[in-house]
């Protein structure tokens, strides 16, 4: 019997429950979750999009978001992103509470990941060259002749 044919032994209970526990408010997450919402809820108006979300994401795991038309999901991503606040709940990335974050400090931390935009959010005035080099331009001290 080689390594790859030796069974593995099933999780216990308590394992199970821990692996599956929803994060809370307040509760500041393990060194491997990269992104955590803790309790969001957002509304506009009288309309409630988000209740209670709640997920970690691990790093090197990949989340996927689905759901119906005006479910939340955009929304979701632009609270996880800064570009909007939640009503209440708590956002962590890469082990930082942002909420409350200022434009400077949600700015540092946006530069450590990407955003890619539905139908790719280009500028229709811009080449794609000039669409590319718009971030460099405005967050780097490159020479324009690179």
């Amino acid at each position: 019997m080689t390594n790859e044919d030796t069974p593995t032994s099933p999780t216990t209970k308590d394992e199970d429950k821990d692996r599956f526990r929803l994060p809370k408010i307040g509760e500041i997450p393990p060194d491997d979750v990269v992104v955590r919402a803790a309790g969001l809820r957002k509304t506009f108006g009288d309309r409630t999009v988000l209740s209670d979300i709640c997920f970690d994401v691990k790093k090197g795991e990949t989340l996927v978001i689905m759901g119906g038309s005006g479910c939340g999901k955009s929304t979701t991503l632009r609270i996880l992103a800064g570009l909007e606040t939640a009503d209440d709940g708590d956002i962590w990335l890469f082990g930082e509470k942002t909420n409350g974050y200022n434009e400077d400090k949600l700015d540092a931390l946006r530069k450590r990941f990407g955003i890619l935009f539905q139908s790719g959010a280009l500028f229709n005035s811009l080449t794609v060259g000039e669409n590319v080099a718009l971030p460099l331009r405005q967050h780097t001290d490159l020479d324009e002749n690179i």
